[in-house]
């Protein structure tokens, strides 16, 4: 439209022109030397013709000014429009910028400048078409690309830091497991071993290449079979066919291989760390204990037993292996009371017969029962002589046992060989016929001295509870 503006304007400067060239046209005067008087019409169709041309020029002026006003509007139109596209092209690119450079990317010095600088060419842009050739999208990948290298970077160095952290503590925790099997006093083998196995560990560790890797390593079972290895060579190593097997303050006996089977059965190596295993040493120990707390009241010299204690209202084993060697029964027991009571008489005549008769009782008392006897003899012939002659006795006597012992010790007793073969096992077999009779004499209180054979490292709480021991025997089970 404006190229059709400016080519009418170009015809109408054209047509004026002619128009004044036309009108203009000098005429050739003749030389003179007086220039001629010119006629009174001509000057009127001058005047005429100026006038003319004066309209003339002044429609060109406007029509040109019109065309000029039109133009300017046709151009302000047309310059307002390319504004506003040029205007709305660069705010839908900062649209386009802000909607791709958000989120984490921002959070990176490299990102808002990228933005900053990319808005900052919007700007400045002169057209459409030089802000439409900004690359928002290429400019973002390439932010992109460094964000996420530099991500990757970053989680390599957590991934790194926590592979680093995650040794040492399986570093430390190895070290704290091992470290107690150590403080024993290990054979060399046995120690050789575990440092062999350490030192795997540790390998495996320092090669890890992921945290997971690292978390999988376990020292847990190597540690309890290196404890269950350390107890069987410490077992197989101890005299004898029994040992002793003490965690904290409970102590048992076992045989070798009972105690092999017992640790092996546990599987918590500071479980294990808690057991000591020692050899056993018999001792022989002095209790003076209630008749009825020994096996029911009936012990067995020679016989298998345990021993239990009572703490408080609870019972507690004591030791569970020993044997019971001797009981002394108290010298109340071995007092025995005798009563005695003889008598005898005679008679005769001078005729030609006689008589004669004895008897003798005796009552004898130990423990509680009595015992009677009693004897008679009578005789008679024929005589012619005739007399009577009597007599009689009764006397009582306490035997004690004891005083007896001292006597045959002091060899002051002839036949003592035979005295002692006779009391041989007095008290045994007196709980013996009690059992057979199923009477007791010896009273359920009645103290008994007992010679118990145990271990030696269960002697100190035997003897802490002395006061309530309860010695059981040990009943074999067939099979």
């Amino acid at each position: 439209m404006s190229e059709d503006i400016e080519a009418k304007i170009r015809r109408l400067r054209e047509l004026g022109k002619t128009s004044v060239s036309e009108t203009e046209a000098p005429t050739v005067p003749a030389p003179s030397s007086k220039p001629p008087r010119r006629p009174r019409s001509r000057r009127i169709g001058s005047i005429r013709d100026r006038e003319r041309r004066r309209r003339i020029i002044a429609g060109a002026v406007v029509l040109i000014i019109i065309i000029l006003a039109v133009s300017f509007v046709a151009y302000s139109y047309y310059s307002s429009r390319a504004a506003r596209e040029l205007k709305n092209a660069k705010a839908k690119k900062i649209a386009e910028i802000n909607e791709y450079f958000k989120g984490p990317i921002m959070n990176t010095s490299y990102g808002k400048a990228n933005r900053t600088w990319l808005i900052h060419e919007v700007e400045i842009a002169k057209s459409v078409k030089q802000v439409n050739s900004i690359n928002v999208k290429a400019a973002y990948q390439k932010v992109w690309a460094k964000y996420q290298q530099q991500l990757k970077e970053q989680q390599e160095k957590e991934q790194a830091k926590l592979l680093a952290e995650a040794k040492q503590a399986k570093l430390i925790q190895i070290d704290q497991a091992f470290q107690v099997l150590l403080s024993r006093s290990l054979p060399a083998p046995v120690k050789e071993k575990v440092l062999s196995v350490k030192k795997r560990l540790i390998s495996q560790v320092m090669n890890s290449t992921t945290v997971d890797e690292v978390k999988s390593i376990d020292p847990t079972p190597y540690i309890v079979q290196l404890w269950h290895e350390y107890f069987n060579y410490e077992i197989d190593m101890l005299p004898g066919n029994y040992v002793t097997i003490q965690r904290g303050s409970i102590q048992k006996i076992y045989t070798k291989e009972g105690a092999k089977s017992y640790l092996a059965s546990i599987s918590d190596p500071n479980v294990l760390a808690q057991y000591t295993v020692s050899k056993v040493i018999m001792v022989q120990i002095a209790l003076l204990v209630d008749r009825a707390q020994i096996v029911g009241g009936f012990p067995n010299p020679g016989s298998q037993i345990m021993v239990f204690a009572k703490n408080g209202t609870k019972y507690v084993e004591i030791s569970n292996m020993g044997y019971l060697k001797m009981i002394l029964l108290p010298s109340s027991v071995a007092q025995i009371n005798a009563n005695e009571r003889q008598s005898q008489s005679s008679s005769s005549s001078s005729g030609t017969s006689s008589q004669a008769s004895s008897s003798q009782q005796s009552t004898s008392n130990a423990g509680g029962a009595s015992i009677s006897s009693g004897q008679s003899a009578s005789a008679s012939k024929g005589a012619k002589e005739s007399y009577t002659q009597s007599s009689s006795a009764s006397y009582a006597y306490t035997v004690n046992l004891d005083e007896i012992l001292k006597a045959i010790a002091a060899g002051k007793i002839q036949g003592s060989e035979q005295a002692v073969a006779q009391l041989k096992n007095y008290g045994t077999k007196l709980l013996e016929y009690e059992k057979q009779l199923q009477i007791q004499d010896i009273p359920s209180n009645q103290p008994f001295l007992v010679i118990i054979e145990v271990p030696s490292v269960m002697v100190p709480k035997i003897l802490t509870y002395q006061n309530s021991i309860y010695i059981g025997e040990v009943v074999p089970t067939s099979g």
